[in-house]
């Protein structure tokens, strides 16, 4: 770190710090997590089918992503139970993980650790980190943790030349492996920024990136040993997603794939971007005079990186014509962008329009956590969207169910989130879905739990069930009904019913297995 640096670190408040900028990170990830906790214990989008497939631990639980979130929840879940809690300590906690390592990156980019810090909170200025990373998010958080980790594992060992810092750099490479299977375009951007810049060429060790990636292969090697068991359907499944399989054409499908990307990164930026961009729109049209010519080094290689990031990810949309393409896909294209963007603007002498950036993210970060407010306190269709799924009264069927067994029961549930939230219910029973297996193993008691609507059904329950064509064993008792009355701060109790269906089946029913 140049002199300068390391005269402005010593100086520097504890707010720009790296233990402040993570107590911050932290603090703001707590309120979220106390918030969301107190007010609804409910298990939303991409936790609940989680949630069913920790019940063991395994090896590798899907093709379709690694298993590093569910190695950590299910190590989690054995201190805080199969609860909302454990979902939001694994998610907060990462994301403050991952403020620090940006932080540490920003801090050799940028002189000043004041703007070093507010670039690192600055992230809650994209949606997807700000809002959307707040329910349904899952691997993208050890995704994201994983690509800063690598950042500043691979920056430390160009520096320092060390094989201890290369084999640290090949565990957070493992790790990334084990995050999300679009992981190793953000490694291959960061080496090919490293190696396209005259700076950073020489100092890349050969022997060292050898043992990087022996370490990484070593802390991948039980999923891959999986996946090579499995990996029959591994293309067919990628495929489908991916949007590869299509009457369309390849050049129509790649064309669609591109326009995709490209409102994805626009989508993604917002409101990050446009705010720096009406902050210093002087720098935009060559109005400001810059106190030093360019970025430094590490400014530039995450400029780079981000940069052949999109390339690649162009490249390869162009050579399998894949489609799905959304924006929450752009947190390792984009990752390094805000540390280039504020590397760049603090070469100009702007105090106060910092400030006011200060401003915006603080009133943001404010607005964020009030604005959910209204959703867990009047759960109606005006306030939260018409499933409003978080708040769906699981809990006031819990007692009866109980009464029925269903504490040490096979609990089988024809969606994901009554599955997930059953088990929230009742940590000991053994909950299957439609969708995804649980636990192999035999319970004397089968009960098969389906939403019915929030309208009183017409039919009985067993001829309910019956209709759905799920089963052809013989019911061991009559099926029953259950409602819940949804909370609400104002309206009456009764405003909003949801009714379940319960039908006892025979232990070895294929609906059980």
């Amino acid at each position: 770190m140049p002199a300068r640096d390391s005269q402005q670190g010593a100086n520097a408040p504890f707010y720009a710090t790296p233990l402040g900028v993570w107590l911050i990170v932290a603090l703001w990830g707590l309120s979220h997590m106390v918030l969301r906790g107190l007010l609804t214990p409910v298990l939303g989008t991409d936790d609940m089918f989680e949630n069913i497939l920790v019940q063991q631990l395994s090896a590798g639980y899907m093709l379709r992503q690694p298993p590093l979130y569910e190695w950590l929840l299910w190590s989690l879940q054995q201190l805080a139970g199969p609860t909302i809690w454990s979902f939001l300590g694994l998610k907060y906690g990462l994301i403050s993980i991952s403020a620090l390592f940006l932080f540490l990156i920003a801090r050799r980019a940028i002189a000043d650790p004041r703007l070093a810090a507010l670039c690192v909170f600055s992230y809650s200025l994209f949606y997807q980190f700000g809002w959307n990373l707040h329910e349904g998010v899952t691997h993208t958080v050890v995704l994201v943790t994983a690509c800063s980790a690598s950042a500043w594992a691979f920056l430390r060992a160009l520096e320092t030349h060390s094989l201890i810092r290369y084999a640290i750099f090949g565990l957070a490479v493992g790790a990334g492996l084990l995050a999300k299977h679009s992981y190793p375009l953000f490694v291959l951007a960061l080496f090919l920024a490293g190696l396209s810049d005259r700076a950073w060429r020489p100092r890349l060790r050969p022997v060292g990136l050898l043992l990087s990636l022996v370490v990484a292969l070593l802390v991948y090697s039980p999923f891959l040993t999986w996946v090579l068991t499995e990996g029959r359907a591994l293309f067919g499944d990628a495929a489908v997603t991916m949007g590869l399989r299509s009457e369309t054409s390849h050049l129509m499908r790649a064309g669609e794939g591109l326009g995709k990307l490209g409102f994805a990164l626009i989508g993604f930026s917002v409101p990050l971007v446009p705010v720096l961009a009406l902050l210093f729109w002087q720098r935009l049209f060559g109005k400001m005079v810059p106190a030093e010519a360019r970025v430094n080094e590490v400014a530039r290689l995450c400029g780079r990186t981000v940069l052949v990031m999109i390339a690649l990810t162009a490249l390869l949309i162009i050579w399998t014509g894949a489609t799905y393409v959304k924006e929450r896909h752009m947190h390792p294209l984009l990752l390094l962008l805000p540390i280039w963007l504020f590397a760049d603007l603090a070469r100009f002498e702007a105090a106060r329009r910092w400030r006011w950036l200060a401003v915006i993210v603080m009133t943001f970060a404010v607005v964020a956590i009030l604005a959910r407010v209204p959703g867990f306190v009047a759960p109606d269709r005006v306030m939260c969207g018409g499933k409003c799924r978080h708040m769906k009264p699981y809990a006031g069927i819990r007692s009866e169910l109980a009464q029925m067994g269903a504490a040490d029961a096979t609990l089988a549930a024809d969606d994901d989130y009554t599955a997930g939230n059953l088990r929230v219910l009742f940590p000991d029973a053994r909950v299957l879905s439609d969708t995804w297996p649980g636990p192999d193993e035999r319970r004397d008691l089968c009960l098969y739990v389906w939403e019915a609507g929030e309208q009183e059904p017409e039919l009985s329950a067993s001829e309910a069930f019956a209709a759905r064509g799920k089963s052809t064993s013989v019911p061991d008792a009559p099926g029953r009904y259950l409602s819940a009355n949804w909370p609400h701060l104002w309206k009456e109790e009764g405003w909003r019913t949801t009714w379940w269906g319960v039908q006892p089946l025979p232990p070895d029913d294929p609906l059980c297995r």
